[in-house]
């Protein structure tokens, strides 16, 4: 080790530094002091997202219950002309709100509650009723052409007089009130328990 640095001061024994400038007077080794990497976060869950609520804005759920609804309301007209099936036919708003729970599942993946089924079904139902009362007006209109309305009453008269009583009661503002409300409560009510029960059903799986 030098007695002198290089700006001319002159160093004691053993000099780290120079007093004066303080350039280093010897090489000396670095330690770099490790540090322990930091444990490992915990892994969190990755985030659920919550489940679409049943409304009319989750588009899913309105275009399921458009098809069930409107599958429910085939299937009563169908059976509902065939001779001794008329109780399934009554049965058939049923189904389609056990329909609209399962597809609605079967899509999404979700369980749904009873509440959430019962809501499905009813939306089902709501849109049987538009399409019901869609098809009730046009045969209305239909009715105010004579021939036409002579037609279908000579023929309800002959198969079934019960359609000809129909017939009569929804020329009265107070008869097509009547068969839009029956229609309503018929085709919302049942569709709403079947979506619950096919809620509760489906929830075993």
């Amino acid at each position: 080790m030098p007695d002198v640095c290089t700006c001319g001061a002159k160093l004691p024994p053993d000099a780290r530094f120079c007093h004066k400038c303080g350039k280093p007077q010897r090489d000396e080794p670095v330690f770099v002091e490790e540090v322990a990497p930091p444990p490992p976060l915990p892994v969190s869950e990755v985030p659920v997202p919550a489940p679409a609520r049943i409304g009319f804005h989750n588009l899913l759920a309105v275009r399921v219950a458009l098809m069930a609804g409107a599958l429910g309301l085939c299937l009563f007209v169908l059976l509902g002309q065939l001779p001794g099936l008329q109780v399934i036919a009554i049965l058939s708003p049923i189904a389609s709100g056990v329909f609209a729970v399962h597809l609605y599942k079967r899509k999404t993946g979700q369980r749904l509650s009873m509440a959430s089924g019962a809501h499905l079904g009813w939306i089902s139902g709501i849109f049987g009723f538009l399409i019901t009362t869609l098809l009730f007006t046009a045969f209305a209109v239909m009715l105010t052409n004579p021939e036409l309305a002579e037609a279908v009453r000579q023929q309800a008269g002959a198969t079934r007089p019960e359609v000809m009583q129909a017939l009569k009661e929804i020329q009265t503002a107070a008869g097509i009130t009547k068969a839009l409300l029956e229609s309503f409560v018929f085709l919302t009510l049942l569709p709403t328990f079947g979506g619950s029960l096919g809620a509760k059903l489906l929830d075993r799986d």
